[in-house]
């Protein structure tokens, strides 16, 4: 009876062990669906977690007013969607943007939380895009201004070519 019992246990044991086959290993994780303007449902499937330590330089850089690392992280033709709803367009006009903005307040980012997904074109492209939640902070005529802001980012080539930016304001007592 002993026997049986350690070889069941052993069974149990390897059984539990195994790894994913070769073809689950192949198969991407499917995180949620994207509709495009035809409405075709795409995948949207786990991304590369490579375009946080991206995104934390990017901010640090921000922080540090460093506007050629900035430049250096942007596409050329980065596109900047903001919650006023405003466009900025090119590296240009965004380290022109930004130059100004540095010299006139005193604005501060710290980044929350992140998340990478990719979406799989019906033409074989992947678009490579990664959610941020930051805590900004700014100072404008002496009063201190607190938001959350989310921030849609696509990558493409280890660059960032778009930024679509969302605030909340902070909540209040």
């Amino acid at each position: 009876m002993k026997k049986k019992l350690l070889i069941l246990t052993l069974i149990i044991s390897f059984v539990s062990c195994q790894t994913k086959s070769s073809k689950e290993k192949d198969q991407e994780l499917i995180i949620g669906y994207e509709f495009n303007a035809k409405g075709d449902k795409l995948n949207i499937i786990s991304g590369d977690l490579g375009l946080t330590d991206i995104w934390i330089d990017y901010i640090q850089a921000h922080n540090q007013r460093n506007l050629d690392k900035i430049a250096e992280i942007d596409s050329d033709d980065i596109e900047v969607y903001r919650a006023d709803g405003t466009v900025g367009k090119g590296v240009k006009a965004h380290v022109d943007v930004l130059k100004n903005w540095f010299e006139t307040s005193n604005p501060s980012w710290k980044v929350i939380w992140m998340v990478t997904n990719s979406v799989q074109k019906k033409d074989g492209s992947i678009e490579h895009w990664l959610t941020t939640g930051n805590e900004f902070t700014d100072t404008v005529d002496g009063n201190e201004i607190f938001m959350n802001v989310v921030a849609d980012v696509n990558f493409e080539k280890g660059k960032i070519k778009r930024i679509n930016i969302h605030n909340r304001a902070k909540e209040k007592k």
